[in-house]
Formats: C-alpha cells, sequence, structure tokens
C-alpha cells in the first residue's frame, strides 16, 4: 500500500494498487482503515497508522435552497413576466378594437 502523507503526519490519500507517488506501506492497518478513511482522518507517524485525535470534519454543507434575497429577485422577475405578458394581451385587445371601429 502507499501513502500520501501531509506535513502534519495526515494520510491524504492512499492507493492498495498502483503508484500514488505516496511511501510504501506494508505494517497493520486500523480495522476501520478502509470504510471511515478521509483525508486527515488518520495519522502515520513513527510507522504506524492510528485515528487523528485532532480531525476536524471539514465544512461542506451547501445552501439546499434559494436565499431569502435570491426569493425575492426571483418573485420580482415573475411579476414583471406577467406584467409583460399582461401588456402584450393589452396590446392585441386595443389593435382588435382599432380594427373594428376603423
Amino acid at each position: 500500500m502507499q501513502l500520501v502523507i501531509n506535513d502534519k503526519n495526515e494520510i491524504t490519500a492512499y492507493a492498495t494498487v498502483g503508484d500514488i507517488g505516496g511511501i510504501e506501506y506494508t505494517g497493520d492497518i486500523p480495522n476501520n482503515f478502509y470504510s471511515d478513511f478521509k483525508p486527515a482522518f488518520f495519522l502515520f507517524k513513527d510507522g504506524i497508522i492510528y485515528e487523528n485525535p485532532n480531525y476536524v470534519k471539514p465544512v461542506t454543507d451547501l445552501p439546499t435552497g434559494p436565499t431569502s434575497l435570491q426569493q425575492v429577485v426571483m418573485q420580482q422577475a415573475m411579476t414583471i413576466y406577467q406584467m409583460q405578458q399582461m401588456l402584450m394581451q393589452q396590446n392585441k385587445d386595443i389593435a382588435k378594437l382599432k380594427g373594428v371601429n376603423a
């Protein structure tokens, strides 16, 4: 197995087959290494792999919908669209009335 280690001794990547430019490792592997692996979750120090006690889960919470400002802008855009549609219909109606009275 090859391990890619950063300057904090955190394992950032691994490969069981092939060469990823890491260090070769043939020692014991924690039981949860493959199932729980995340970059920096495990440390490699003094030839041993162990869980990083200082691991902090990266913040990846992305907004799931539009913000309140985006909602207001979308509502305004919808209102403008509806007004444009109404004006177009009124212009058609006026043109028909002019044709009837002419």
